[in-house]
């Protein structure tokens, strides 16, 4: 099929305008160029403006009409200028009531979502009343999108419209960010104008020309590429035909030179044209944000008015990115063909001929790219794992054959990669998601592999703030820099597009160069890892070591990296579409191949993989001294298998809870092994399995800890200079220890599986500390008894979860991993975080002596070291994410229903005296089985009947008060349940299968 595209260029003042920017006054501006169409009067502002819920005095009704619309992903920039409920307070549902002072004829609403925040907090279902009818003018389902949604009804003329939003997509607190009312039906060209008007933003200086920066540019590219520049000549004769090249006159000609210039070696342009996927975060654009149409096409650039050849249509779904192969005859692609399927990989011949589909299963095949030995890199979400703090599927990366067969997980990550493509060396660069005891919202930063899944190793970023994420990254042809996208964790992947240059340094600022500093990005060790502004870029790929192409929200951009030189190689389409992934249809080098270290048959090879590390205590001295490191632990992250409602979350953004604000993750440690005198180590580990290590001292703290992971295929032997050793050191010359037999991993001594706190530290508090320590004790509030909690039990709770700051707790140091604690990121010196900062480590070492110096408890090694090691692995409680209950807050929450109301009248009754304010001392948890020993029924209590008589006199006599009775029974519903289904953290605790697709 062949369609006809607009004119490339208009004019040399033309002003780029397209959906993005933030505060854009809808109604008061129009686009330049022949697409533009003047909109109708917008009727809603006249109006006033109510609704049934407003979340507070910055999400007002008022603010809906006021024709600011923020950009999706822009979090705080819709603060009075968006309306929004108060969902805790009165549901999703509300109603939305505009009234004018005179009667108005009205045809058309048009809603904008809510999308600042989440994409689901649009509303869903609605009905529109007109004036006081009983019966709707209109009603239907709205979508989870940015950007205008029509609603439809018969022209009439009212005093007041309603429109009652039934439900939401699931957001926390839905809106809309603007309601328009016309008293038309809109056009076409009207609707698109809304799309491109949803946060207007110009990019000034896109085809005005600085006629030195473009001369200078014909001659490097004349010097550059010689022959291949056929047109050279003839540029530099047209350009020194311009008598007066500073004269606006002139401007108009220097315009298509520019892009003649900036495009000589590109004719003909692959591009995907779809609406842009605005999605909630930038690792959920495989899955979310779909709106239908568009398709993959082949633009002619030479000819703008020609006819644009259409390779695959896609009515009923969406393409979501390509690569065309290294001959530039094929081209591979991820299509969502209808609503409601997975993302798969097809190819199809540049022509448009031979389409055929590779992939298909019920999960998401996309991002794939050719490799140099003819075979497909591409992301899959079909292993059975989850976002730790969404409900996204996980897409990590995979290799196949170029017919689809012979799949092969390359990585092992547990959250999400991103946007493979391929090195000049033939490695793969690609984004990994790092969640190693840190806060979830950085860090997205850029890594290498081998086609083969060997040599996994960082790049850059893994220590940076801002930007969250590093993405799209391509090698700049001639040289060892990167272009990227770098974006925030929050909100739709587009952002400023840099250029890194490593060899300044792996975490560095220096070592980035914001190419569109239109959209700012923090320093890299400030901020939380999001970014503010119109995120306007995506997609960048280097034409060579000066020129890029750039989709700029729909248009198609051809620039310098100096930003000298700015063309518009391809306008926005005209029907309120955009155009993606922009690739030249040409010839491109292949790679070299990087030969296989595996063996031929992976499934034949025994699970492990072998690790050297030379010098632990490279990188640790002069913190750590030598012969202080007895062994390494080797920890393995384990994976999120269950799909819960984010809005079921606690302790942050966990669901199901793994800690009281700690790690994000279960934990499982695969074991220990000996570090030589020399600081050597050379030991197998299990391969195909995200790791990290700890280096231990002899008495097993962790001196020192990856916030990282790794993972190694099965086989494959890999070398480390030292601990937290720079990423750009020399690799090893000499492994002389390989010489040797690689040592086995010393399982720990409680056996296998996720560290389970009730499993494997609790018994020893029972066994050496509860016999003090305890709910009678009146010495202290220690209570380290192991009665379950609400969320946790007694001990966790008193130990990790009480009275918590910025790092931990009094007794215990954890890393925090709440949003808005990412500073703790950049504290990595040795010893800053773990047992050697916690107190209670301490009181064990020392034998908690008594105050004549005398130790009171003799902790046997194995038993110092399960506590030690539960502090070190960031105070997990839960051995994994396994639940269940997975509609309990958090997936674990048991707590009463009416205890607080039951509490409330007893103390009113009885305690009023001490208690004016009607409610008592409460700790931060509150005791599940055996409630009797909650402190708010042991303090009014007799002593002679059990209790404590803490309140200073006694309220019950007895337990058969009752009022004590009475407060008891409310446990009762709880322990009937948990005696029917028990809490992962009970004996007999089974794991549910509605929510776990491993088990489905």
């Amino acid at each position: 099929m062949f369609v006809r595209t607009s004119a490339a260029i208009r004019s040399w003042a033309f002003l780029l305008m397209f959906a993005g920017g933030f505060g854009a006054l809808v109604c008061a501006r129009g686009t330049a160029g022949a697409d533009a169409e003047v909109l109708p009067d917008n009727l809603a502002p006249a109006a006033q403006a109510s609704a049934t819920s407003e979340h507070n005095a910055s999400y007002l009704a008022k603010f809906a009409i006021d024709g600011k619309i923020p950009p999706a992903g822009s979090t705080r920039e819709d603060l009075s200028a968006a309306w929004c409920v108060l969902k805790a307070k009165t549901g999703d549902a509300a109603d939305f009531t505009l009234t004018w002072p005179q009667p108005v004829r009205v045809a058309e609403i048009v809603y904008f979502g809510r999308t600042s925040w989440f994409m689901q907090e649009c509303f869903k279902d609605y009905e529109v009343y007109l004036d006081d009818t009983a019966q709707p003018a209109a009603r239907g389902t709205l979508e989870m999108l940015h950007g205008p949604q029509r609603i439809a009804i018969a022209p009439a003329t009212v005093q007041k419209v309603a429109i009652k939003f039934l439900n939401s997509h699931g957001g926390m607190n839905p809106g809309a960010a603007e309601i328009m009312v016309f008293g038309q039906e809109l056009s076409r060209k009207q609707v698109a104008q809304l799309q491109r008007l949803a946060g207007a933003v110009e990019i000034v200086g896109v085809d005005q020309v600085s006629p030195g920066a473009l001369g200078a540019m014909i001659r490097w590219l004349q010097q550059t590429h010689g022959a291949g520049y056929a047109a050279a000549e003839q540029h530099l004769v047209r350009f020194a035909a311009v008598e007066s090249p500073d004269d606006d006159e002139a401007q108009p000609e220097l315009a298509r030179l520019q892009r003649d210039a900036l495009l000589f070696d590109v004719d003909r342009l692959l591009v995907i044209k779809r609406h842009e996927i605005n999605a909630s975060h930038v690792y959920t654009y495989h899955y979310e944000g779909q709106q239908n149409g568009g398709g993959l096409y082949v633009l002619r650039l030479d000819d703008p008015d020609a006819l644009s050849l259409e390779l695959v249509a896609s009515p009923d779904g969406q393409i979501l990115d390509c690569d065309l192969s290294y001959d530039g005859t094929q081209v591979l692609f991820s299509w969502r063909q209808r609503t409601g399927e997975g993302y798969h990989l097809w190819t199809v011949n540049i022509d448009g001929s031979g389409l055929q589909q590779l992939t298909d299963g019920p999960w998401h095949d996309y991002n794939g790219c050719w490799l140099p030995d003819g075979g497909i890199a591409f992301l899959s979400t079909r292993a059975p794992q989850f976002a730790y703090c969404w409900h996204a599927p996980v897409g990590v990366l995979h290799r196949m054959q170029a017919d689809g067969s012979r799949v092969v997980r390359l990585s092992a990550n547990y959250l999400n990669d991103f946007t493979p493509t391929v090195l000049e060396d033939g490695r793969l660069i690609y984004t990994r998601w790092e969640y190693v005891d840190r806060p979830a919202i950085p860090i997205q930063s850029l890594w290498t592999i081998n086609p083969d899944g060997t040599g996994l190793a960082g790049y850059f970023g893994n220590r940076v703030l801002s930007p969250g994420t590093f993405m799209e990254a391509r090698q700049i042809p001639g040289s060892t820099k990167i272009i990227c996208t770098m974006t925030g964790h929050n909100g739709p992947t587009r952002g400023a597009i840099g250029v890194i240059d490593r060899s300044r340094g792996v975490n560095a600022q220096a070592a980035i160069e914001n190419l569109t500093p239109d959209t700012p990005v923090p320093p890299v060790d400030k901020g939380s890892g999001n970014t503010d502004g119109s995120k306007l870029y995506s997609g960048p790929l280097p034409l060579d070591a000066k020129r890029f192409l750039v989709s700029a929200r729909g248009p198609i951009l051809v620039r310098d990296l100096a930003g000298t030189c700015a063309s518009l190689a391809v306008a926005r389409p005209a029907d309120g579409m955009q155009y993606f992934c922009a690739t030249p249809v040409r010839p491109r080098i292949r790679p070299p191949v990087i030969p296989s270290r595996l063996p031929a048959e992976l499934a034949d090879h025994e699970p492990l993989a072998t690790l050297y590390l030379q010098d632990v205590y490279a990188g640790l001295e002069p913190a750590i001294a030598r012969g202080d490191v007895a062994a390494i632990r080797v920890v393995r992250e384990l994976e999120k298998t269950v799909r819960i409602d984010p809005s079921l979350r606690a302790f942050g953004f966990q669901f199901p809870v793994i800690s009281c604000g700690a790690t994000y993750a279960g934990k499982e440690v695969i074991g220990e092994v000996d570090v030589n005198p020399d600081g050597s180590a050379y030991f197998h580990v299990p391969s195909g399995v995200p790791l990290y290590f700890m280096a231990l001292d002899k008495d097993g703290r962790a001196v020192q800890r990856m916030r990282s992971f790794t993972h190694l295929m099965p086989g494959e032997v890999q070398g480390c200079v030292g601990c937290h050793e720079s990423r750009l050191d020399s690799p090893l010359r000499q492994m002389a220890g390989l010489a040797l037999e690689p040592q086995r991993l010393r399982p720990p001594e409680w056996g296998g599986g996720g560290f389970d706190y009730s499993r494997i530290v609790q018994p020893v508090l029972d066994r050496h500390c509860v016999a003090c320590h305890h709910p009678h004790d009146e010495s202290n509030r220690t209570d380290l008894t192991g009665d379950k909690t609400d969320w946790f039990n007694v001990s966790y709770d008193v130990l990790a979860r009480e009275r918590q700051g910025g790092r931990g707790t009094a007794l215990i140091n954890w890393i925090p991993t709440y949003n808005g604690q990412e500073w703790n990121i950049l504290q990595v010196a040795p010893k800053t975080w773990g047992s050697p900062q916690s107190k209670l480590a301490d009181i064990i070492l020392s034998g908690h002596p008594d105050a004549a110096g005398r130790p009171q408890v003799q902790l046997s090694d194995a038993e110092r070291r399960r506590i030690l090691a539960w502090i070190d692995l960031n105070v997990p409680y839960y051995g994994s994410s396994e639940t269940a209950h997975p509609t309990a807050p958090g997936c674990r929450q048991m707590i009463p229903q009416d205890l607080d109301s039951v509490l409330k009248d007893v103390v009113q009754r009885r305690c009023a005296e001490c208690h004016r304010d009607g409610a008592v001392p409460r700790r931060e948890w509150t005791r599940i089985t055996n409630p009797q020993l909650n402190s708010f029924l042991l303090a009014p209590l007799a002593r002679a009947a059990g209790g404590t008589e803490r309140c200073g006199q006694t309220v019950f006599a007895d337990t058969s008060d009752p009022d004590y009775q009475a407060l008891l029974a409310t446990f009762a519903p709880v322990l009937e349940l948990l005696t029917k289904t028990p809490r992962m953290d009970m004996p007999g605790g089974q794991a549910s299968c509605d929510v776990n697709r491993s088990c489905q």
